[in-house]
């Protein structure tokens, strides 16, 4: 027999819920195939199976295990399938995975591969999914390829409350046991405004600010990494809100990527989040998190750390402001930044370089689009 496990899909992550089953106890699966859905405190997650032969289900639907912890066993060959677990838990859960809704087939058998979000607003429905074509990679059925119906909006939300729960605790956890430093300032704006005018139309302030952090955070390596862990690379988690509450999918090597990859890797891991179908490793091992509400009228808000991370950068929208120039008053964009330290793994002055550090990398930002500046 091969184990599956609930899997470690972050460093903080101790426990996940055993969400729903895809499959009946039993059944045959292969290798690859996503038999079971994992709710944990960042997102839903399905776990595949990892070899090919029939599932035996150990972990009851509701279950809150720890990590690596076995929720089936694949049994391969010719052995018989031994049978279930009897407990309570498990004998309750049996009538909500025959209620599941399951990955649909079609009539001449081929697997219709959906997101969890998909699989949840169909069932909610009544949609069949078999009748639906998949926008996503591989004919992959996504949340939007159901918006054609009557209530897929309400329907999107409905499914999300579990999850911003957990999303919730986590926030609630990380205000209680983590000792914040807020160290906030004004930067001028003026290499962010000219490069965001010259970038393109596909790339956004968020892509632009995305490399000037990575960058600053090389000059302040301090505050990039966990507790007890500083980190050699950046990989950026990037906070977005989602009908589930706020995801931070990782741009991974943020430091090492040209702005058009940046970009690109933005707009990948965004739409996923938000289409509720996230990749697991999209989720896990982020060194440092931005949140940017610049796309609203705000100026200036505290973020909570994402614990373990060291610190958090919040920034606000960019904005022509009067502000005295040699003694005269002109006009010129500014930008509102507010770091969030964990105390216990740096201290309120290396924020105020690192606010130094990314003023002074938004303003090169016009010539490294020209290429008159090296990374």
């Amino acid at each position: 027999m091969i184990p599956v496990t609930l899997p470690q899909l972050s460093i903080s992550m101790e426990e996940g819920k055993v969400l729903r089953w895809l499959v009946e106890d039993g059944a045959e699966v292969t290798a690859g195939e996503p038999i079971v859905e994992i709710e944990t405190d960042k997102a839903t997650v399905e776990v595949e199976a990892p070899a090919q032969g029939r599932v035996r289900i150990v972990a009851a639907e509701g279950e809150t295990m720890a990590v690596e912890a076995t929720i089936a066993e694949i049994v391969s060959g010719g052995d018989d399938v031994p049978s279930a677990p009897t407990s309570a838990a498990q004998g309750a859960a049996a009538p909500a995975r025959a209620s599941a809704a399951p990955i649909p087939r079609s009539t001449d058998g081929r697997r219709h591969t959906a997101s969890p979000a998909a699989r949840r607003i169909a069932a909610e429905l009544g949609v069949d999914l078999t009748q639906v074509r998949g926008s996503g990679p591989g004919g992959r059925i996504m949340a939007k390829d159901l918006e054609g119906t009557p209530v897929s909006a309400a329907a999107r939300t409905g499914p999300s409350h579990g999850l911003r729960e957990a999303v919730l605790a986590n926030i609630t956890a990380s205000w209680q046991q983590i000792p914040h430093i807020h160290i906030g300032g004004e930067l001028d704006g003026t290499g962010l405004a000219e490069a965001s005018r010259t970038a393109g139309e596909k790339v956004t302030i968020t892509d632009l600010l995305i490399v000037a952090v990575a960058r600053a955070l090389g000059d302040v390596p301090e505050l990039n990494g966990t507790i007890g862990k500083p980190a050699s690379r950046v990989h950026l988690a990037l906070a977005v809100a989602t009908p589930g509450g706020i995801l931070a999918p990782v741009i991974r090597d943020a430091d090492r990527l040209s702005l058009a990859q940046v970009s690109g890797e933005r707009a990948r891991v965004v739409a996923a989040a938000r289409d509720g179908s996230p990749d697991p490793h999209d989720l896990a091992g982020g060194t440092f998190t931005l949140t940017n509400l610049g796309g609203f009228p705000v100026d200036f808000f505290a973020p909570v750390v994402s614990g373990p991370q060291v610190a958090m950068l919040a920034t606000g929208r960019l904005a022509e402001r009067p502000v005295a120039v040699d003694g005269m008053l002109a006009v010129r964009h500014r930008m509102w930044a507010n770091v969030a330290i964990d105390h216990r793994g740096a201290d309120g002055e290396a924020g105020g370089r690192f606010l130094a550090a990314l003023e002074r990398r938004l303003n090169e930002l016009p010539a490294g689009l020209s290429g008159k500046e090296g990374a």
